[in-house]
């Protein structure tokens, strides 16, 4: 049942007045989230396909990408399944706090940045961390430039988004260092900035760049994105204020793919580990029961989100990692053990 509303191959358009009748909305208080979604029979997932590997859209207009994967997730455990999802535009987070919109989004997944005053102004909660990001530097390998501070005197290309350029010349000052910013509107400005020589650098998100890259002829094997972060990006999921139950399966869906990590399990061997003889792994596994009914789902909603989507290096691998076209180090979102900064709670 997985839907795209009003899909364009560029741009996910709102939702139409229609679906908004159709579904059972919680805004009038009519009820848990989970038994809109449930009653709706699909989880609606606002995103924005902008950046390969996170959110994009082919030309059969399918989504795919690392924070489409994340609606995947919360779909398996709720419905047994990752396809009850429909997805739609959120190009502003307001959107997920008005009840008068034409759609009653139920979680916001679009590379955006945890902060205060995006969830306490707007009355929503930021999930867990997926990803680890901060803005960063894309330098063409013959530079041969391997630290930021080389740049000093130079031109660096920044996004349209104004703290872009505001981070970049707070570092640079910072270090008693000088650049000078030149904004470019899309990959293509910056790729013949790069080119040209007009820029030594184009600096974005880390998340961004790997896009990048990728759009770029020969950018894999001609540009490097440098191991340094310039800010604290961690992006998180978004849902409404008032709703823990909903909540709190959006957060263990998370958790539940890196806990999989941990434990060795992959979609490809999770039958085979049911069998595991201890007893965190079968409460995980739904084996033995409880976590599921403290969540109010099945107790293989856990076993469903590994089997269907994966654990949280396979979703990782496929969309933006070594297994991608983007090829972007795990770096900081490693699991704490491999020197990252994932460290799930433990599912018991």
């Amino acid at each position: 049942m997985q839907k795209v509303l009003c899909l364009s191959a560029a741009l996910f358009m709102l939702a139409s007045p229609a679906l908004a009748a159709g579904a059972a909305s919680v805004s009038s208080g009519a009820g848990s989230r989970l038994e809109a979604i449930r009653a709706r029979g699909a989880l609606i997932c606002g995103l924005l396909p902008q950046v390969r590997g996170f959110a994009s859209v082919d030309a059969n207009d399918v989504p795919s990408g690392f924070d489409v994967d994340t609606c995947r997730a919360v779909s398996a455990a709720i419905f047994g399944t990752p396809n009850k999802t429909t997805y739609v535009e959120a190009r502003n987070v307001a959107q997920l706090s008005r009840t008068d919109t034409d759609t009653d989004i139920d979680i916001v997944v679009r590379r955006i940045t945890s902060s205060l005053t995006r969830a306490a102004n707007n009355g929503l909660m930021f999930g867990p961390v997926t990803f680890y990001d901060g803005q960063g530097f894309l330098v063409p390998k013959k530079s041969g430039v391997t630290d930021p501070k080389q740049l000093n005197g130079k031109t660096v290309c920044v996004q349209t988004v104004e703290y872009h350029e505001t981070s970049v010349m707070a570092y640079f000052k910072a270090s008693g260092l000088s650049v000078t910013p030149l904004r470019v509107e899309d990959d293509e400005a910056a790729e013949k900035a790069l080119k040209s020589g007009d820029c030594a650098a184009f600096s974005a998100d880390v998340s961004w760049l790997g896009s990048t890259r990728a759009n770029i002829k020969g950018g894999i094997d001609d540009y490097v994105i440098l191991p340094h972060l310039i800010s604290k990006e961690p992006l998180a999921p978004l849902v409404r204020q008032g709703d823990d139950q909903f909540f709190n399966i959006v957060s263990w869906s998370i958790h539940a793919m890196l806990v999989a990590e941990e434990y060795g399990i992959t979609s490809k061997n999770i039958d085979s580990m049911m069998n595991r003889e201890e007893l965190e792994v079968q409460q995980f596994l739904g084996r033995v029961p409880g976590n599921g009914k403290a969540l109010g789902l099945d107790e293989k909603w856990a076993y469903n989100i590994i089997k269907t989507v994966g654990n949280y290096a396979e979703v990782f691998d496929r969309n933006v990692g070594a297994g991608s076209p983007i090829k972007l180090d795990r770096g900081l979102n490693k699991l704490w053990r491999d020197g990252g900064l994932m460290y799930p709670p433990r599912i018991r």
